[in-house]
């Protein structure tokens, strides 16, 4: 989809800075919002679901509370310089962080949260409450066997979620929670790589940033430079190039869950 060079918001309007942990309610509320029905359809049936919406808000987010106190985790939010409002955020666990998304329910035991948080099993068996703990165990499980078959033991950056609020897709959002891990990932000799699921139909928007197909979808990126060669080979060179700086990252990202959803 075409981005309107005009509505794309001006550097001084956004702020990108870490979330603090009062924001994690915010972050779930933003995943229920952004995400598409068919994705939350998978992973909490509507036939499992509580009868309050806001019950699922705050369950996530206490699922999600502890991620705030693992090195190397960063929630990182866009935030509208005039209004404080958040309007989109990404997590990015850094190098040195354990290949286990922290999404999944075997997350609790693999990164001792329950002892950590002093959660009781009744707390941990609420919150999980509503979910198809297979489609969280089962389709995230997967998505860490294919990263770590892609860089083993290997350092690495891992996006995980990308998401920017629908009034302010199109405006330069997501590219700048993008850019926040890149240009870290850009300082280190050689470059650190990163690492993303995603679908066929965002191959343009992650190419562009460096970002190379490795199945059908995963990708990494190894530093800019790389992937304009790879473009070159495929003969996509200048014009592809310009299309590319079209695509607007926000939707994209969100019709890449659809995608995934179907999977």
């Amino acid at each position: 989809m075409p981005v309107e060079p005009h509505k794309r918001l001006k550097d001084e309007e956004i702020r990108v800075e870490l979330c603090d942990p009062e924001d994690v309610e915010k972050i779930a509320e933003g995943l229920y919002v952004c995400f598409p029905e068919v994705w939350w359809a998978k992973m909490e049936p509507p036939e499992l679901r509580p009868p309050e919406e806001i019950t699922r808000h705050k369950r996530l987010a206490k699922r999600l509370a502890p991620s705030f106190k693992l090195p190397g985790m960063n929630w990182v939010k866009a935030v509208l310089a005039s209004t404080g409002e958040i309007i989109g955020i990404a997590g990015w666990a850094g190098p040195g962080v354990p290949l286990q998304n922290i999404f999944r329910r075997s997350a609790v035991e693999f990164y001792g949260w329950k002892e950590m948080m002093g959660w009781s099993d009744e707390e941990v068996e609420d919150m999980w409450k509503g979910t198809s703990i297979e489609a969280w165990d089962g389709q995230l499980g997967r998505d860490d066997g294919l990263r770590r078959e892609c860089l083993g033991d290997e350092p690495h950056w891992y996006l995980a979620p990308l998401y920017t609020y629908p009034e302010y897709q199109g405006r330069g959002v997501g590219k700048k929670l993008l850019d926040w891990a890149t240009k870290q990932a850009d300082a280190t000799e050689p470059p650190t790589p990163l690492y993303l699921e995603s679908a066929p139909t965002a191959r343009a928007v992650y190419m562009h940033v460096g970002f190379v197909p490795q199945g059908t979808s995963t990708f990494l990126r190894r530093g800019p430079a790389i992937v304009r060669g790879l473009e070159a080979e495929e003969g996509e060179g200048k014009e592809e190039e310009s299309k590319m700086e079209k695509v607007n990252v926000d939707v994209v990202a969100k019709e890449t869950e659809e995608d995934l959803a179907h999977g």
